[in-house]
């Protein structure tokens, strides 16, 4: 069985305006926040946006929409949180029967599947 982990998170709210207005987290918080966001549950959210759709997590994926570049890692890109791959642009099978890709040569006028005999024309 897996090690329970404990993250915690310091929240400054602004309980008339509905909204936070500050948060304090360790690396821990943040790694599991961008991991839920990585999940095709951010797909979700952006689709489901249109119609409108509130609460915790949408408003998450606003604020890494809204977050500065400044606050990503060097080499990173928040479109890797905000538009995952998603299951459907990962293939799940191997296909043990796939044609093998064939090789052609040429010369200045002749084509061959053969490297020997294309020099030869």
């Amino acid at each position: 069985m897996a090690k329970a982990t404990n993250v915690s998170m310091k929240l400054l709210i602004d309980t008339k305006g509905k909204r936070v207005l500050f948060a304090e987290a360790g690396k821990d918080c943040v790694d599991f926040l961008f991991h839920i966001l990585s999940l095709p549950v951010a797909t979700i959210i952006r689709l489901l946006q249109v119609q409108g759709m509130e609460g915790s997590l949408p408003n998450l994926y606003r604020s890494l929409e809204d977050l500065n570049v400044t606050y990503i890692q060097p080499n990173q890109s928040k479109d890797t949180l905000l538009k995952p791959a998603t299951s459907s642009s990962v293939p799940l099978l191997a296909i043990t029967n796939a044609p093998i890709g064939k090789n052609f040569y040429r010369c200045h006028s002749y084509v061959s599947d053969s490297s020997t005999a294309a020099g030869h024309h």
